[in-house]
């Protein structure tokens, strides 16, 4: 059932009236406990009142994921195959569409970047929001990592890359609006909404790791596309980890987004290490032991546990 813009505007009063109320409770409540109710009061948004949501809409599938799961590898492999299968030229960011045959994919970091980096304003407009008018009729991509990774992997982006922040990691994992805990509760969500979806891909990035070739084909299967074996080794071959790693060390992209924070600065990268587990070089059994906990809350159909009969 749609929603009409008399209906969209009661909704948006009902919220700034909560904000708004939010604001004079009691002062002598903690900021992390302010914080945390009122990215709440915004966390169910069902709407997308702005620009963003026409790119959504002209999409044939939807590809959903948290920021260092793995979307870039993903892109490029995609990207390189489907510019060899219609035999179109390669960009990183979008392709042209020379063909009516060519799937139009929409990339999306959804209520990740709702809930961990758009502002209040944006958040009110539902702009990182995929309603359920968007998303019933699309093909979903849904693309994951171990949550432990991915806050690894997001405190190196936020310091050396878009520098958001300065905190040191022990402090990052435990933080209100970036830390483990919303990675968890976000991965959570979109597993409550799509899991009766009728047209979803559930892709993980240790899958990814272990047979790349295999799982690029089915993802173009899903797309409802078969291509030949050489199109997705050739894919494969360019996506290599070393290989994107270099061009971007070279300067061969185009895309702002694919330029290293520090040439200097192997951690400033966008295509830094791209390694399973990786998060346990970087913490002690007592921090371990933590991001276990919060893994623990993870719906378990991600099969994300803790890690301690893998730690060397």
């Amino acid at each position: 059932m749609s929603v009409g813009p008399s209906t969209v505007t009661r909704r948006i009063s009902l919220k700034l009236c909560d904000i708004f109320a939010d604001a004079q409770r009691d002062d002598r409540e903690s900021e992390r406990t302010r914080r945390r109710r009122r990215l709440h009061l915004l966390d169910c948004v069902p709407w997308n009142l702005s620009r963003k949501r026409n790119r959504y809409r002209d999409a044939d599938a939807l590809v959903i994921s948290l920021g260092k799961s793995g979307r870039t590898w993903l892109r490029m492999l995609l990207h390189k195959a489907l510019s060899l299968h219609f035999q179109i030229p390669f960009d990183v960011d979008r392709l042209e569409r020379g063909t009516p045959d060519l799937p139009v994919l929409g990339y999306t970091h959804e209520l990740a970047a709702h809930f961990r980096d758009d502002t209040w304003r944006q958040r009110l407009v539902g702009k990182s929001i995929l309603p359920r008018t968007l998303t019933d009729g699309k093909r979903l991509i849904i693309l994951h990592r171990d949550p432990r990774d991915v806050v690894v992997s997001s405190w190196f982006h936020k310091t050396r890359r878009s520098m958001k922040t300065n905190c040191s990691l022990e402090e990052f994992i435990r933080h209100p609006r970036w830390g483990i805990t919303g990675i968890v509760w976000i991965m959570n969500r979109w597993r409550t909404r799509f899991d009766t979806h009728p047209r979803t891909f559930w892709l993980s990035y240790e899958d990814m790791h272990a047979d790349v070739e295999d799982h690029l084909r089915l993802v173009l299967e899903f797309l409802d596309l078969t291509v030949d074996s050489r199109v997705t080794s050739e894919a494969v071959e360019f996506a290599d980890f070393d290989r994107m790693k270099t061009r971007e060390a070279q300067g061969d992209y185009a895309s702002d987004k694919m330029r290293p924070g520090d040439p200097d600065d192997p951690d400033s990268f966008k295509v830094r290490r791209g390694k399973v587990e990786g998060y346990l070089d970087y913490f002690d059994e007592k921090s371990l032991a933590f991001l276990d906990k919060e893994v623990a809350r993870l719906d378990t159909f991600y099969g994300y546990t803790g890690s301690d009969s893998r730690r060397r």
